[in-house]
């Protein structure tokens, strides 16, 4: 029997320091939500949220016209790319153009000139050849065609 009496009071003595522990507990508990209810009330706590939120509130309102002004930026960007490269370009080929035509007019005169002077060195080079190719005799008749003749004076 005795070990049965000290089971029972060895479960009484467990039952008396578990009901101790959860009054401590309790009592943890119970000043938890006392500084958890305070700091709930703190009005300077509160108001310090209040403009955290607000502060917040601004950021993410400033974060949106950032990413909005970003986005308007690079509509713009590639049209603004596209109408710079077309004018360069077109400033480009207006100018070879307005110089291809300025050379064309600038050669001209010395394009008839040569044409020219083409043609009368044929001429020359067609004299030569039948020159080279005379006969004696058709030299002389030559020499009295071209020698001047005694012109009358008035």
């Amino acid at each position: 029997m005795s070990s049965a009496l000290d089971e029972f009071r060895a479960q009484r003595e467990a039952v008396i320091e578990v009901r101790d522990r959860l009054s401590e507990l309790t009592e943890l508990l119970r000043s938890v939500r006392e500084q958890t209810t305070k700091l709930a009330e703190d009005d300077g706590l509160c108001r310090l949220l209040r403009e955290e939120q607000t502060w917040l509130a601004r950021a993410e309102k400033l974060i949106r016209g950032g990413q909005y002004a970003r986005s308007r930026e690079l509509e713009r960007f590639w049209p603004g790319v596209w109408r710079r490269w077309v004018i360069a370009m077109s400033i480009a080929f207006a100018t070879a153009f307005a110089g291809g035509v300025g050379y064309v007019w600038a050669e001209a005169p010395y394009r008839s000139e040569i044409s020219s002077l083409r043609a009368r060195v044929d001429a020359l080079d067609f004299i030569a050849q039948r020159f080279m190719a005379m006969s004696p005799a058709e030299r002389d008749q030559f020499d009295r065609l071209i020698k001047p003749r005694d012109l009358p004076r008035h």
